[in-house]
């Protein structure tokens, strides 16, 4: 019988998580509610998140776009400069993709915690196509997050738009009020 690392692992944090759940349950024997949510269909199907990642893929074409020209418009470049020229390109590269990362993650975590106040969800985890961490049981979030992420979108569209109606009213009112009152 040859048991993998990765097998021995995971059933080792699956009883880890069982022994959590039930030790927190405590005197009044409150019950654990775990949530869970598949990442490919957010990445998918959320508005916001589709979003941030075009933003990220246009951004990476044009770097590659760059770097190709500038290695066009310098073909004298030595290979210690291309060396250079390719691992600042990297690094910047890897700082964008932090950033978009930490964009998404921010997004989700904020629907999240909404999500997990709303529902009274004590735990959430992550489920998709290679590690399904909620086997059985568990309350499936993703309708509801994808949901949260398209609504709040909405409703900072409404905002700024019902910002920039109201401006120029309330400029246009104010001198026929100050001409009314001056007759």
């Amino acid at each position: 019988m040859n048991i993998s690392k990765k097998t021995l692992l995971t059933v080792a944090f699956s009883a880890f998580i069982a022994v959590f759940a039930a030790g927190c349950q405590g005197p009044l024997e409150k019950t654990t509610t775990i949530g869970y949510f598949k990442s490919e269909r957010v990445d998918k199907e959320a508005e916001q998140i589709k979003a941030i990642e075009d933003e990220a893929q246009k951004k990476m074409r044009e770097m590659q776009d760059e770097f190709l020209a500038t290695l066009q418009s310098r073909p004298e470049m030595t290979q210690e400069e291309f060396q250079q020229f390719q691992q600042e390109q990297m690094a910047k590269a890897q700082s964008y993709t932090q950033s978009y990362q930490m964009q998404i993650r921010q997004k989700l975590d904020v629907a999240l915690d909404a999500i997990c106040r709303e529902k009274k969800i004590d735990i959430v985890m992550e489920n998709n196509a290679i590690h399904r961490n909620v086997l059985m049981g568990g309350v499936d979030l993703t309708d509801d997050l994808i949901e949260k992420l398209k609504i709040k979108e909405q409703k900072q569209e409404t905002a700024t738009q019902t910002s920039e109606q109201a401006e120029p009213q309330g400029s246009d009112a104010k001198p026929a009020e100050q001409g009314k009152e001056q007759k």
